[in-house]
């Protein structure tokens, strides 16, 4: 009886195993043969480049790179978001760069799936396709704890829409679905391959 009792604990052993195996190796594949890693980057910067991003900004926090494609500065100290107002008109790509020099903060614009971490030596790099209909005020805060002012460190996006937008949202299902593909292309590195 107690010889059966062991081979039970055995073929429990095994399959503990084997599904530790199963996720260790599926976790390797898609990080390493696929390249599906988080959707923000950490960048290792020099104290230049901080100071870079740092002056970007102060003077010109947000760069239109084309029609509605952005890059937009932003430091985070305690207990302040530099700049506290962003404005965007009729964002389709955003990409964030947010460095600090003091602690971890947290990075959320709170209603989307925006949401990383800022570590000190690091650039974040983070990059936001908006949904066609995000419009209006966006509370940007710290989510990570930073200090006694923490629950004061706040700042605001704007998203402004055009009334040409407005007219040519219409979230036909083409529309829709080739949002999704560029969202899961850009996020996980894979490509929808259209029906012919």
């Amino acid at each position: 009886m107690a010889r059966n009792g062991l081979v039970y604990e055995y073929m429990f052993i095994a399959i503990i195993v084997a599904v530790l195996a199963g996720f260790i190796s599926s976790l390797a594949y898609y990080s390493y043969a696929l390249n599906v890693n988080p959707a923000c980057e950490a960048i290792k910067a020099d104290q230049q480049a901080l100071e870079d991003i740092m002056q970007k900004a102060q003077t010109t926090p947000v760069v239109e790179k084309a029609e509605g494609v952005y890059e937009v500065y932003i430091v985070g100290r305690q207990f302040v978001w530099i700049p506290s107002t962003i404005v965007l008109e009729d964002p389709k790509q955003v990409t964030f760069y947010v460095a600090t020099s003091d602690v971890i903060h947290g990075f959320e614009i709170a209603g989307t799936n925006v949401n990383f971490m800022v570590i000190p030596g690091y650039i974040a790099k983070f990059t936001w396709y908006p949904p066609k209909n995000a419009e209006g005020e966006y509370l940007i805060l710290c989510n990570e704890y930073c200090g006694v002012g923490h629950q004061f460190m706040k700042a605001t996006l704007i998203i402004e829409r055009s009334q040409q937008a407005l007219s040519t949202s219409g979230n036909s299902a083409p529309e829709i679905l080739e949002y999704i593909a560029g969202l899961l292309s850009s996020t996980t590195g894979l490509a929808l391959i259209p029906p012919s």
